[in-house]
């Protein structure tokens, strides 16, 4: 690679060659900018750097990047009013020994399937009036990654309960040979379901999401660089959907790396009349997504439902110095199933299912090893006042789910047993358990109930 720069390590940002005198060097971020066809777009800066004592006060820089127009069509290059991808930026300065001025930057957009395997070359030259010229370049490179969905549902879709949607799918052969078969896999929430059941798919169970996978072994040939489209039929949201999420992936697949290497438990061929085909695409299409850049292409279903949780508190009757056991409960009265909301997740005060403050006038003596102890009757923010896990003697727990499954279906209950002592009943003020379930909640009332201590 150095040698077909011409340039060596030098090429790196901050490494300076040895000039002549007067001669301002040029430097690139990296002689070899590497892109996958996914990318949304990437920069690589040019700086004009100095060596010698003195300033330069009036240097010209020269961008010729005319060869990109062969990577992207959306390219910018500094100083370039008309757009022809080769720029001319004059009266730079002043360049000072050791500090290097900033050009501007080579901005590449989202690369086109016709470049994948390709490198292209930047040419940059640097000049003082009637001085010497310094060169540099770095090279573009366009990976290969294989096929690739690029089209499935808008990225939020809106459904009623048992409503359904066409759901389209596709993908483009980002290498440069030629594919025979390639594996799709759909990662579907629970309350999905796909209408057809193609006989070149498998359905299995998606352990870490509760949901469903299909994976579908589609035959090619696919031409390298090409595009084409899916049909996967009728997407539908059961009577318990709410809020839901599809994920698209896939890969290639020959006999020795099939998609389904073994059985998994639970799994099951499709006995539809149809397979799923992939036809060439042409034309315009719609349903085109280009958002690559959080990882695999996703859908959120969001279906016009609601969920109804609900708390139990309890009132603590005894002596003083009595130890009285107390179940809570976290139930779904549904009309609708879900999981926690990404807002739910990372709220600083969420604690998942429960929160318990514990009344003043009682002390926990035991816990369940799910719930985090804290010292504070509030919910605090990030972890303050943590005492850790089942510890007894907080003022505060917040509750995990008990159960493997984050998803909450209709009539599920969770129960949390405490074991807490009636200490002052001077101080006996009441306590309180609530949970962070509530978006989409139609009676957020029953969210909080009170626990309160009684003396005997």
């Amino acid at each position: 690679m150095c040698a077909l720069l011409g340039t060596g390590p030098a090429a790196v940002a901050g490494t300076e060659r040895a000039q002549a005198a007067g001669r301002p060097i040029v430097v690139v971020g990296t002689p070899l900018h590497e892109m996958l066809p996914t990318d949304s777009g990437r920069t690589e800066g040019v700086w004009v750097s100095y060596v010698e004592r003195g300033d330069l006060t009036d240097v010209s820089v020269s961008i010729d990047a005319s060869a990109l127009a062969a990577v992207s069509d959306d390219v910018d290059v500094p100083c370039d009013p008309d757009g022809d991808l080769v720029g001319e930026c004059h009266g730079i300065g002043p360049v000072r020994t050791g500090v290097p001025v900033k050009v501007g930057d080579v901005r590449i957009g989202r690369p086109k399937a016709a470049a994948v395997g390709t490198h292209q070359l930047v040419r940059v030259a640097a000049t003082t009036p009637g001085g010497p010229v310094d060169t540099n370049r770095f090279v573009v490179s366009v990976k290969e990654t294989g096929p690739e969905f690029d089209r499935g549902a808008p990225k939020r879709v809106r459904l009623a309960p048992g409503g359904t949607v066409t759901l389209p799918g596709g993908f483009t052969n980002y290498s440069t040979h030629s594919l025979g078969a390639v594996g799709v896999v759909l990662s579907l929430s629970p309350g999905l379901s796909l209408g057809e059941r193609f006989r070149n798919c498998v359905w299995q169970p998606d352990d870490a999401a509760d949901g469903t996978k299909v994976l579908c072994t589609v035959k090619g040939p696919f031409a390298p660089r090409a595009s084409y489209d899916l049909d996967f039929g009728p997407l539908r949201a059961d009577e318990h959907a709410m809020y839901e999420a599809i994920t698209y992936q896939m890969q290639a697949v020959t006999a020795a790396r099939p998609l389904v290497p073994f059985p998994v438990s639970g799994a099951e061929q499709g006995g539809g009349p149809n397979e799923l085909r992939a036809v060439a695409r042409t034309g315009a299409t719609t349903s085109l997504r280009t958002d690559f850049t959080q990882g695999p292409l996703s859908s959120t279903v969001d279906v016009a439902n609601t969920a109804d949780f609900a708390v139990s508190g309890a009132t603590l009757r005894g002596r003083t110095g009595d130890v009285v056991p107390v179940e809570f409960t976290v139930r779904n009265l549904g009309p609708g199933a879900r999981e926690a909301t990404h807002k739910e997740e990372n709220d600083e005060r969420s604690f998942r299912a429960l929160w318990f403050s514990v009344p003043s006038g009682a002390s926990v003596v035991k816990a369940p090893p799910g719930c985090v102890g804290y010292s504070s009757s509030a919910p605090p923010k990030h972890t303050e006042g943590f005492l850790g896990l089942g510890k007894p003697n907080g003022r505060g727990y917040g509750c995990g789910s008990p159960r493997s499954s984050s998803r909450f279906t209709v009539g599920r209950t969770d129960r949390y047993r405490f074991e807490v002592r009636v200490d002052d009943p001077g101080r006996s003020s009441a306590g309180y358990v609530t949970t962070m379930y509530r978006a989409g909640d139609p009676r957020p009332e029953n969210n909080k109930a009170p626990v309160s201590v009684e003396i005997r």
